[in-house]
């Protein structure tokens, strides 16, 4: 969660916002260009597409977690809640 949070931290969110039960909209209320800035900065460092679109608003700990299970299984995508990652 260490490289979510420092990407975090340069859209500005604040440090002691960023917890792992925190939602990424609701909680920390990103707007539609830190949304777009967060999803190519995670594609940019771990190779990962994220769809933060989905209906689904991720939690910090959900988007670490589907982050950690792309890298550590080699697929690209960590697509919406329900999906499923893709190669």
């Amino acid at each position: 969660m260490g490289e979510l949070r420092k990407i975090l931290l340069a859209l500005g969110v604040k440090d002691d916002e960023i917890t792992a039960d925190r939602r990424l909209r609701a909680h920390l209320a990103l707007d539609s260009t830190e949304t777009v800035e967060l999803e190519q900065e995670l594609h940019r460092r771990f190779g990962v597409v994220v769809d933060l679109w989905d209906k689904h608003d991720f939690t910090v700990a959900e988007l670490a977690g589907r982050i950690e299970h792309a890298r550590a299984h080699g697929t690209k995508g960590a697509t919406g809640a329900g999906a499923t990652e893709q190669d």
